[in-house]
């Protein structure tokens, strides 16, 4: 195979080259593409709008891949969680229609319950378990589905709506890149 000495150490600088960088350098250029991008925000019941807005509110986000950009995502949206959950604990101890003060109780529960599927869904991130990722996703999304249909039993004030339609999308979203990426990759 090596006819001399040099051609043998050229023959081993190329295999090298070929397994470490080239392998290296694809592993590396991950990042989410603009097409990408595309299909997630345009994958049936994601709201467009908020998605092209959230996903291209940050140059930082421009430079993940789908697991840094699931991660992200869900740090936000369990952030967005979390100040709701003091949202609805402060209307409670507001409010003085008891009807109102039922249904904002029914949503600190659920969304007490929800911050414990994000604790699920960082831990089967870091795992790579995205089966059961895929489940504590849909856990957040049912409990803000449920908060939501709780408070349509009176007129709260709409930007709780509004509120819980960004959560329910963010879910959404996330659903979306573990099903079409993060499951095949």
């Amino acid at each position: 195979m090596c006819l001399n000495v040099k051609s043998c150490f050229l023959f081993a600088n190329i295999v090298f080259f070929l397994v470490f960088v080239v392998s290296a350098s694809a592993r590396f250029s991950t990042e989410v593409t603009k097409s990408e991008i595309n299909s997630i925000c345009t994958h049936t019941d994601v709201d467009a709008s908020l998605c092209f807005e959230f996903l291209n509110s940050s140059p930082q986000i421009a430079a993940l891949d789908f697991y840094g950009l699931t991660k992200y995502l869900i740090t936000y949206e369990s952030r967005k969680f979390s100040d709701m959950l003091k949202q609805f604990q402060s209307l409670v101890n507001s409010t003085t229609d008891p009807s109102a003060k039922g249904s904002y109780h029914v949503c600190v529960g659920t969304f007490d319950k929800g911050t414990g599927c994000f604790d699920d869904a960082f831990r089967h991130l870091a795992s790579k378990d995205y089966i059961t990722l895929e489940w504590s996703v849909e856990c957040t999304f049912d409990m803000a589905a449920g908060c939501e249909d709780e408070l349509s039993t009176f007129k709260p004030n709409p930007q709780l709506f509004k509120d819980i339609s960004i959560v329910k999308n963010l879910s959404i979203m996330g659903l979306v890149i573990v099903k079409l990426f993060l499951k095949k990759g």
